[in-house]
């Protein structure tokens, strides 16, 4: 995942696939789709003598066609090159330009299938597509974006997809980059599917993967079975029942509040009979270095809880362990829930360090799970990283591997995540996982691994390395919740 403005969002992967899928679409999602280039739809394709290709037009309705660059060392038509259908082959000298597709700036999502046959020396940073309406730029630098490729041997059919917000669209360039011939690309592209907008919807996502799959004899890769927002929230929903979830005010779910595992932290004191606050007993955390996790950071006060980050001198026998000049705190429930909705109402601390909202169940060695209903940096020096709302799923350990498995994306904001409150949802059910942002869906996965009990953990951690190191003058910083509540599915 990486950051590149306060507006946008980039999700990028190339993803070797093998094999043959089974039931998939049979066209991609219609939709926003603004180009369309099809290497199997010969009457797209307008070949000479030496089958080299002279243009490819756009399948979309909005003809962006794409026009060869060199018409003597144009790509290649190559017949029945991956499941009994055409691909273009490009040489490493020429490819595709194309005209602007779209001047005003906005979302963009790109998905390319492509594939090496044969391995060769070539530039580990080839162009596969390229989009640079600002030709000044480099096409790495906004608003002109490109989809590059590294690999310099044979790869096995990939899809490669690109998510951005805030840019415009063309002039575009495939297999090569538009200001120049540099950066040319060697190898085969079978299909190019250009959208001016985000997918709405996992189903949506998974329907683009599976027409790819399907039609090019790849298996639908587990990526295909995550799907993130990009760009603002849009309509919120009205929190006219605060008993209900504030993403189902309707109560489809017919919701029961679990007063077990909820908390309005309204009392005078943090209610130890539900939670634990981390105190360097036993084998629980101390902290993330330099950070020490002590009680006296965890306060409720004014109907809040509230966890401090701070700058203050600590005892000897912990710098000697690596903690130095920090503290604050975790706090946990002492009972654990599986499925249900788990909402807080919440502000980040306004400092570099994290304000987090999890679930986690590490005590056992063969069964460790934790899933990350967010992760923030309240004030940071990285470009959007106080607007940027990261969420994670981690698979530590199961009786039958430790290899830890992480399914993670981020939300990119509009606003700093810190200035107030706002409300974080999870849905946690036995074949989904979703994360909301005031009533808003903005993650979903597919559950492969979390069917294991967890603990809610409000914490705050030193990620120097993520976050940045925190500037003293930002100290004391508080994450506050306002409240945290649980509810199950009556049916």
């Amino acid at each position: 995942m990486q950051m590149l403005s306060h507006y946008l969002l980039v999700l990028l992967w190339s993803v070797s696939l093998a094999g043959t899928a089974a039931q998939a679409a049979s066209r991609p999602p219609a939709s926003g789709l603004v180009l369309w280039l099809d290497a199997a739809d010969a009457s797209t394709l307008t070949v000479d003598a030496q089958d080299r290709v002279q243009s490819w037009r756009d399948k979309s309705g909005h003809s962006n066609d794409a026009t060869a660059d060199d018409a003597a060392l144009a790509p290649k038509q190559v017949a029945n090159a991956l499941n009994g259908q055409s691909v273009l082959r490009f040489s490493g000298v020429s490819g595709f330009l194309g005209k602007n597709i779209r001047n005003a700036k906005g979302p963009v999502t790109v998905l390319l299938v492509s594939l090496r046959p044969e391995e060769a020396n070539v530039d580990p940073w080839q162009r596969l597509f390229s989009s640079r309406p600002q030709i000044a730029n480099n096409d790495n630098v906004l608003p002109n974006f490109a989809i590059s490729l590294r690999e310099t041997s044979a790869y096995a059919p990939t899809i490669s997809v690109l998510e951005l917000f805030d840019v415009p669209i063309g002039p575009y360039a495939v297999g090569r980059n538009v200001g120049g011939k540099d950066e040319n690309f060697r190898g085969d592209i079978a299909e190019v599917l250009v959208y001016d907008r985000p997918f709405a919807s996992l189903a949506e996502r998974q329907q683009a993967f599976e027409y790819l799959a399907d039609k090019w004899s790849m298996v639908v890769p587990r990526l295909a079975d995550t799907w993130t927002r990009v760009g603002p929230l849009g309509t919120l929903p009205v929190h006219t029942n605060p008993d209900l979830p504030l993403s189902d005010q309707a109560n489809a779910g017919q919701w029961a509040l679990d007063t077990n595992l909820s908390d309005d932290f309204n009392g005078p004191t943090l209610d130890l009979a539900r939670w634990h606050v981390n105190n360097a007993q036993g084998n629980e955390s101390l902290g993330r270095k330099p950070a020490l996790f002590k009680p006296d950071n965890a306060r409720v006060h004014d109907g809040h809880l509230n966890i401090v980050f701070r700058k203050e001198t600590l005892p000897q026998k912990y710098v000697k362990l690596g903690f130095k000049d920090y503290s604050s705190a975790m706090v946990r429930t002492l009972s654990r829930g599986l499925f249900g909705y788990y909402e807080a109402r919440a502000k980040p601390m306004n400092s570099a360090g994290s304000s987090a909202f999890w679930l986690a169940w590490t005590g056992m060695a063969d069964n460790a799970t934790e899933i990350d209903i967010f992760e923030i940096g309240g004030k940071t020096k990285g470009a959007a990283l106080d607007r940027s709302y990261n969420m994670n799923a981690h698979l530590w350990a199961t009786p039958q591997s430790t290899e830890h498995i992480a399914d993670g994306s981020t939300w990119i904001s509009p606003w700093r995540l810190a200035d107030t409150f706002h409300i974080y949802g999870f849905d946690w059910q036995p074949d989904t996982l979703r994360w909301y942002v005031d009533g808003v869906l903005v993650r979903e996965s597919k559950n492969h691994h979390f069917f294991f009990p967890m603990q809610i953990v409000f914490d705050s951690e030193a990620m120097w390395q993520w976050f940045g190191v925190v500037d003293d003058a930002d100290l004391p910083s508080t994450f506050s919740v306002d409240y945290v509540k649980v509810w199950q599915r009556s049916r």
